[in-house]
């Protein structure tokens, strides 16, 4: 066996390499590395006999798992990749998660190398294979080199000496940012095309390619290079955080998992995704218009939405062995649930579609799969990286290195053997071209991937028998792999004359695979076919057409792609299309098309137009569609508008005539907040927001945008009809302004605030919100007002006050004497779940009264001080004087006795639990647990906590129970609270968005601070959930059964939603 030959497969904390495809091709060996985690599960693997469930990790019936190594020989593996021999390759961490800093300063980790002496399927040597590493994201093995993705660089290490030990390191490129959280630069994986490809995430880059052009960005990428490093180019981009594995369908269709397509909402956070040439994806960021990167519309379309499930590797099934029901399936490895999960994908239109399952499901919370590989003999390997990693996706913030990896094969017993899986007992290197075509069509995907690089090796002399045997096969897989081989064989110009022919083969796979490779070649001779292609022909194949068209660059080619933009068929059509216009950069053709009979041409023209380097679209050229009747071409008029800032009369004018339609464009309050600083715009607003006649959805809407105006300070003229609105006989109205108010911090109105709190006929909720306001410029407390909030804190109010009451506490600066009476009247006998709201009013103080009557009053009653953070109070008292932070030893170590006995009251909670009903449990969550104030399922209740609409499928049951019973022993990740200290005051809250020049802080349920950064002294992270602990103190065991019944059965549980409303 020659190490020449190619069977490989990357992959990066949240993805999985490249393997062999149906081309052949080798994408990354598909074995299954899974590394279980917990120490006293997985003691060694020699006695353990398959099993359908084995350390409480379970396979569908008819499949088996068993563990497949030692777990002395291994460290933490996050991925793996096979070479062309079966070896397996492991990217490895020291069980350390160690600063971005440390990772540069002192590469940490490691690539380790197993190998199955025996062929009993289970490894019994490992040799570090490199050391060294800063994080290794992923590797691929082509002819005799491993290429490893560890930013900030790519690569290529070599044993050249056959010891298992790498003695040769190449950088074939550097650049990429490096982030210890596993979201940072990843892969490779290797193409049919004989491509590199690379993951990225939103961390930066600055590259010089090996041609010395500069690439420098700050946006999430998909690139690709050639395996010697040249050609580096961005494939696609976008605001998405971290893209992590890559697969590849027959014709070349790159397919990849993503974390954070949005942030997380209705129960999606995380995707499927189908990368094109060109695409721009989400989530929406600044960093897209940063990087200046091509827009086709609107962001592409996400394949398959997901949970917070924190995706990791990725294949795709490409042998026999399981039948034809699992061949083409994608599976997935998922950090947070633990499962692998079964996509059965099938097209839909120019992209995919899938349907998912669970295939492998685990019960233990520390079961962290990173990784799923295809074997050549069709078993799969599950790599469970351990217990270690809490720098990214974990929802834990324990680290738990006590909880071991492990690595997992599934069987199917009834498969067919297969004989000599990896073609082991084959001399690939002395065989002839004609042998080796032969073995192209093997039923064995590693001896094809073998078979197909021996071929291309061999190059020109193989050509001739690719064309004649494999070209004019009846298997459709050997034909799409001749199309590939001769693209990477590059022979004369008769090969190329083959692959145009291609086009016009049965297949619409091997017709995609023809226009992928002549794109990629830049072939101007088959322009013409191309171009017949694009606007005739299925709707990938006008897609792959359509960009081919772009990359060879010819202007002939642009007459075709305007007729076919007539007929665009689906969203990635449209792209391919547009994105070769706006690349051809002929503008005369375009202008021309702007007065097209058809609406697809005119929108098509208009972007193209817009995006073109340069944007040689005119002013005048836009307003016929921005008021058009058509409602996409005013949609489009108004995306390509927010683009041109100086075009505010045009906007204006466009809103004077339309503000008040029914039929408003969804994208107008984009446009209207874009264009907020303008005068025009103030004065517009100004005007409709004192127009009576004005529809109350409209003002609403208003509102919100002088609440998110890209303004640092809010015109006078707003701020004086804010006043006038705080009249208004509409509460929605009033309650808005409210927002507004607090969030832009407006001291000019604190009287009209000041009349608002006063009036005790007013509801408590508004007179709560309206000191709210007032406290972010005036944060001092009257006597009165004291008297007020206490007030609302009594039992008789219902929660939702008393938590408001609470907060505000937090938010005023309380006197010595308030402080003391608060301790005494409410610390000493509040609810628990009021408690450490209560407690934060202390933050930051000096007073020696103040801290004593604090330390009393939490002493006095010690059945409710479990959800108070030790390093939080320890923190705390380090403000006040030494004889507080002497008389505070024993409450803390009150507090670390309490601690240290929550597991056990988890526990037996979690043992008293009854079978609970779901309906009841639904109508708790939005009535008397309150959990819809700060959360929403399926689109209903607030914004301020994690979206729950698939929280049973991402948490287990005691995970629900301690975030509730214990909300800071576990954060998800966008939920960290932070403390905001600024040159006059204080915010503790959840950040929600940074801006150039503001960042924007949720202090509570409906309640958003926008802080000026200029005012900004420091940002630090809090030890402090925001969710109230203790909310389960006012519900019994039966109650607490149904609601966690409930949450459990969510998304599924949602159905019951519509039933109950």
């Amino acid at each position: 066996m020659n190490n020449n030959s190619s069977f490989k497969k990357a992959k990066p904390f949240f993805r999985k390499a490249a393997r062999v495809g149906p081309a052949g091709i080798s994408r990354a060996g598909t074995v299954n590395t899974f590394f279980v985690v917990i120490s006293l599960l997985f003691a060694g693997c020699k006695n353990d006999a398959p099993v359908s469930e084995v350390h409480g990790i379970r396979v569908p019936q008819g499949f088996t798992i068993e563990p497949v190594v030692d777990s002395t020989l291994i460290s933490y593996p996050m991925f793996a990749s096979f070479d062309n021999r079966g070896r397996l390759f492991l990217c490895e961490s020291t069980g350390e998660t160690f600063s971005t800093e440390d990772h540069l300063k002192k590469p940490p980790y490691h690539i380790r190398l197993l190998e199955d002496k025996d062929g009993d399927g289970k490894f019994e040597k490992s040799t570090i294979f490199a050391d060294s590493l800063t994080y290794p994201k992923g590797a691929v093995f082509f002819q005799g080199s491993l290429y490893v993705a560890s930013a900030p660089n790519l690569l290529k290490l070599t044993d050249t000496d056959g010891d298992g030990i790498a003695d040769k390191r190449e950088v074939l490129l550097s650049g990429w940012v490096l982030n210890h959280n596993a979201a940072a630069f990843g892969g490779p994986f290797m193409g049919p095309d004989g491509w590199l490809y690379l993951t990225d995430a939103r961390r930066g880059f600055d590259i010089t390619t090996k041609e010395g052009k500069e690439l420098k960005g700050k946006g999430a990428r998909i690139w690709r290079c050639r395996p010697d490093g040249s050609g580096l180019e961005s494939f696609s981009g976008g605001g998405f955080d971290n893209a992590v594995e890559l697969v590849f369908m027959p014709g070349g269709e790159t397919i990849g998992t993503m974390t954070y397509f949005t942030d997380p909402m209705n129960g999606f956070r995380d995707a499927l995704m189908h990368w094109v040439y060109g695409g721009v994806y989400p989530k929406p960021q600044q960093v897209i218009a940063d990087d200046s990167l091509k827009l086709t519309g609107d962001l592409m379309p996400v394949m398959t939405k997901l949970p917070r499930i924190a995706h990791s590797g990725l294949m795709r099934y490409e042998g026999s062995a399981w039948g034809d029901t699992f061949k083409g399936n994608l599976f997935s490895a998922q950090f947070n649930t633990g499962r692998i999960m079964r996509h059965i994908i099938s097209p839909d239109g120019a992209t995919y579609q899938t349907k998912d399952e669970p295939f492998m499901t685990s019960s233990s919370p520390d079961i962290h799969p990173t990784d799923v590989l295809e074997d050549a003999d069709g078993s799969l390997l599950v790599v469970n990286t351990g217990g270690w990693f809490i720098a990214g996706c974990p929802l834990s913030v324990v680290a738990k290195k006590d909880v071991k990896a492990a690595i997992y094969r599934i069987r199917k017993p009834d498969a067919k053997a297969v004989d000599d899986p990896w073609g082991r007992k084959l001399n690939f290197t002395d065989m002839t071209v004609k042998d080796l075509v032969q073995y192209v069509t093997d039923e064995r995907p590693a001896v094809r991937s073998q078979a197909i690089e021996q071929l291309v090796i061999k190059g020109a002399p193989a050509a001739e028998e690719i064309k004649g045997t494999l070209l004019s096969s009846a298997n459709e897989e050997a034909r799409t792999a001749a199309v590939f081989m001769l693209y990477r064989i590059n022979a004369p110009e008769a090969t190329m004359d083959a692959i145009r022919t291609a086009l016009e083969d049965k297949s619409a796979v091997v017709r995609m695979a023809a226009a992928r490779v002549l794109g990629l070649s830049k072939d101007r001779q088959s322009v013409a076919k191309l171009a017949e292609k694009v606007q005739k022909d299925e709707a990938p194949v006008r897609r792959q057409a359509a960009t081919a068209l772009g990359q060879i660059g010819d202007s002939q080619a642009i007459s075709a792609l305007i007729k076919a933009s007539s007929d665009p068929n689906d969203r990635f059509v449209e792209h391919a299309i547009i994105y070769a216009l706006i690349t051809l950069r002929s503008p005369e053709p375009l202008v021309q098309a702007l007065a097209d009979t058809s609406a697809n041409i005119r929108k098509a023209a208009l972007i193209a137009l817009d995006q073109m380097d340069g944007s040689p679209l005119k002013k005048n050229q836009l307003v016929p569609l921005l008021n058009s009747e058509n409602e996409q071409l005013q949609n489009a008029g108004i995306w390509v508008a927010l683009h041109h800032p100086d075009w505010a009369d045009v906007v204006v004018d466009f809103l004077k005539h339309n503000l008040n339609s029914q039929n408003l464009a969804a994208d107008i309050r984009s446009l209207m907040i874009a264009f907020s600083g303008n005068a025009q715009m103030q004065q517009f607003i100004t005007a409709q927001l004192d127009n009576k006649d004005l529809a109350l959805s409209k003002k609403i809407l208003l509102l919100d945008i002088v609440n998110h105006a890209e303004v640092r300070k809010l015109p006078d003229l707003w701020i004086r009809q804010l006043g006038n609105l705080l009249r208004s006989s509409d509460p929605e109205i009033r309650s808005e302004v409210l927002n507004v108010i607090k969030s832009r911090s407006i001291p000019s109105l604190n009287k009209e605030l000041n009349q608002i709190v006063q009036d005790a006929k007013i509801p408590a909720g508004f007179r709560l919100k309206a000191l709210g306001a007032r406290l972010m410029s005036d944060p001092d407390l009257t006597a009165p007002e004291f008297e007020m909030v206490s007030t609302y804190l009594g039992p008789k109010n219902e929660s939702p006050v008393r938590q408001e009451a609470s907060r505000l506490l937090t938010q005023a600066k309380l006197s010595e004497g308030q402080l003391v009476t608060l301790a005494s009247e409410q610390v000493a006998t509040t609810d628990v779940f009021l408690l450490p709201d209560l407690v934060n009013a202390y933050k930051g103080g000096k007073s020696e009264a103040a801290g004593k009557a604090l330390i009393t009053a939490l002493e006095t009653s010690k059945d409710r001080l479990d959800n108070l953070s030790v390093p939080d109070m320890q923190k705390l008292f380090t403000s006040y004087p030494q004889p507080v932070q002497d008389a505070s030893g024993s409450l803390i170590k009150l507090l670390k006795e309490k601690q240290a006995s929550r597991l056990e009251e988890l526990e037996k909670l979690q043992s008293q639990l009854t079978k609970g009903d779901v309906a009841e449990g639904r109508q708790l969550l939005f009535n008397k647990a309150t959990c819809f104030v700060c959360h929403s399922v399926a689109g209903k209740g607030g914004e301020f906590g994690p979206d729950l609409s698939n929280i049973g499928e991402i948490r287990s049951r005691h995970d629900i129970l301690e975030a509730v019973l214990y909300p800071s022993a576990s954060f998800a990740r966008e939920y960290e609270t932070s403390k905001i200290v600024t040159k006059t005051t204080s915010h503790t809250g959840i950040i929600k968005e940074q801006l150039p020049d503001v960042i924007v802080v949720a202090t509570g349920p409906g309640s958003k601070v926008r802080i000026p950064r200029n005012e900004i002294v420091s940002i630090e992270p809090e030890n402090t959930s925001l969710m109230l602990p203790g909310l389960l103190k006012q519900l019994n065991i039966q109650e607490i059964s149904d609601l966690v019944a409930y949450l459990e059965s969510l998304p599924n549980g949602m159905g019951q939603i519509k039933s109950h409303e």
